[in-house]
């Protein structure tokens, strides 16, 4: 198995396993100080990246290990990245005196205990630390920054692009296969049917399916990294939307229409949602049908990614072992 298919079996800071996949993501997390005269080589960074299409994630708050923005903003970060910047210049105080940026070698020291690729950079002006003085670091200069970080990066990507991924499924394709497996498929928006109900969730995170045997219709939505209080209130919102336009539909039939023709509405749309692993999927349903005041028949479930790595494992359980091909 190659580095491309870990998984997250252990958490930092005590919490259950994320089992996030490692370099899962087109994306750099940047570790750096937050003092406003790196702006400038933190945005050259950035825009470096994004010449390159990847995504670039760059922690500068103040990081609280165990509290879940920690989770999200800075660990998942660093796991799902292909590989990571940081950023050894020092830090000044109120008094202008410098001193080592304690969360930026924190963050360094994980990115090193979960083996990522890094490119650790500094001002030749600066010293190393004594712990981390054996480690390769690529000095520079305010007159050759902008080369050295490219020339970095551009060999960082050419380094992943080269490893071999072996029959693992990406992250965020196993959704689409448990959902194909179960009879379900995206629903092709091109027909105004499926264009209307699918506008339902659109623009609040929500990908529309449907089983179209069985006349069923699903919203899903990947909120595994969303603080619980944007999950609640996105779902609050598609919820009540679905019962206004049943309701709507309901109190201005026309002679030749019947109620019946619209309860596929409530009685055949379901609502699955991936939550993140660091809360109770019990309590954040308990919140959100609090606050929804009319949720009809409308089922709502709650998953854990890790949910359906272990079905797909059940699924693929089934096909059984192949014998490699004698010589």
């Amino acid at each position: 198995m190659t580095d491309n298919n870990r998984k997250n079996q252990k958490c930092f800071i005590g919490l259950p396993s994320c089992g996030y996949i490692y370099e899962s993501a087109k994306s750099c997390f940047v570790a750096c100080p937050s003092d406003k005269k790196y702006t400038l080589k933190i945005q050259v960074i950035k825009d470096i990246l994004e010449s390159k299409q990847y995504e670039c994630h760059i922690a500068l708050q103040r990081s609280e290990p165990g509290s879940f923005a920690f989770c999200t903003k800075i660990c998942s970060k660093i796991i799902q990245s292909q590989f990571c910047i940081v950023l050894l210049d020092h830090s000044e105080n109120d008094i202008k005196q410098e001193y080592p940026n304690p969360n930026v070698h924190m963050e360094y020291g994980m990115m090193l205990g979960q083996n990522k690729h890094i490119l650790p950079l500094q001002d030749e002006k600066f010293k190393l630390g004594f712990n981390i003085a054996p480690l390769d670091t690529i000095k520079y200069s305010d007159e050759n920054f902008k080369t050295k970080v490219s020339e970095a990066i551009e060999n960082a990507i050419t380094k992943f692009s080269k490893r071999e991924i072996v029959g693992q499924l990406e992250q965020g394709k196993d959704l689409l296969t448990y959902y194909n497996l179960i009879g379900f498929s995206l629903a092709d928006i091109k027909v105004n049917f499926y264009d209307l109900l699918y506008g339902f969730g659109k623009n609040l995170g929500f990908f529309f399916f449907i089983n179209k045997p069985k006349s069923k219709y699903k919203y899903i939505a990947a909120f595994d990294f969303e603080d619980p209080k944007l999950i609640v209130l996105h779902t609050k919102i598609l919820i009540e939307s679905i019962v206004n336009a049943y309701e709507t539909s309901i109190t201005s039939l026309q002679p030749d229409q019947k109620k019946e023709d619209y309860e596929y509405l409530i009685r055949d749309i379901s609502v699955d949602i991936v939550v993140p692993p660091f809360y109770e999927k019990e309590e954040i349903l308990t919140h959100l049908t609090n606050i929804v005041t009319n949720i009809h028949d409308i089922k709502i479930a709650l998953f854990y990614r890790l949910d359906y790595t272990n079905l797909l494992k059940e699924e693929y359980n089934k096909v059984g072992d192949f014998k490699l091909k004698k010589e």
